[in-house]
């Protein structure tokens, strides 16, 4: 059982360098791995795309169903396939998307704003600042995609390096007190072995 615990303990210790390692690479080099990412994704859009295709192919019996499955197998490649070719923009695509969202919603808090400042509330100001620095994260989304991209990525190679340094952290902890424990086992162990040999020493000599 001890040895089974050393060797997950291994493994763990393993893992988290490795979670650290990918990390550091999406931090140092977001703006190649951004487009590295898009085509892992692209590939493995067009292979589900061609199992679909595939599918309906070597079926013998094909129903309205079999059907839009193929349409969807031969849609999805396609996309997969667009991806590949393209992967600065679609990557860039996706901030644009959540960017309009957010906007929209900055536009929304300002009309609230005004209906504030109509009704004389004091604090209007807050939902002023809120509302402006929504519109200003909704536009920079839109127009710095690319620049949205990289720091999204560093941030997730970040978070990545910090539960990597965090689980070494806790492992080293982990096999400190283990260790601790362990040794006081055997101490009391010592102790109780000593008291018995005592116990049947005075029995002995009674």
């Amino acid at each position: 059982m001890k040895d089974y615990f050393k060797k997950v303990k291994a493994e763990y210790v393993v893992q988290s360098i490795v979670i650290i390692a990918i990390g550091i690479v999406l931090i140092a080099w977001a703006p190649s791995v951004i487009p590295l990412m898009a085509r892992i994704l692209a590939a493995l859009l067009f292979v589900v795309g061609l199992l679909f295709v595939l599918s309906y192919l070597f079926k013998k019996e094909r129903g309205f169903v079999d059907s839009g499955s193929f349409a969807f197998g031969i849609i999805v490649a396609a996309v997969g396939v667009w991806i590949f070719l393209n992967p600065v923009a679609f990557t860039d695509f996706i901030p644009k998307i959540f960017g309009a969202f957010i906007l929209l919603s900055g536009i929304r808090n300002l009309g609230q704003t005004f209906s504030l400042v109509r009704y004389k509330y004091g604090l209007w100001w807050l939902s002023l600042i809120f509302a402006l620095a929504t519109v200003g994260l909704g536009a920079g989304l839109i127009f710095k995609a690319s620049q949205a991209n990289e720091l999204i990525v560093r941030l997730i190679g970040g978070f990545l390096a910090y539960d990597g340094i965090s689980n070494l952290w806790t492992a080293s902890r982990l096999g400190k007190v283990e260790k601790a424990f362990e040794a006081a086992r055997q101490e009391a162990e010592a102790i109780d072995v000593e008291a018995r040999i005592i116990d049947e020493d005075d029995s002995a000599e009674r």
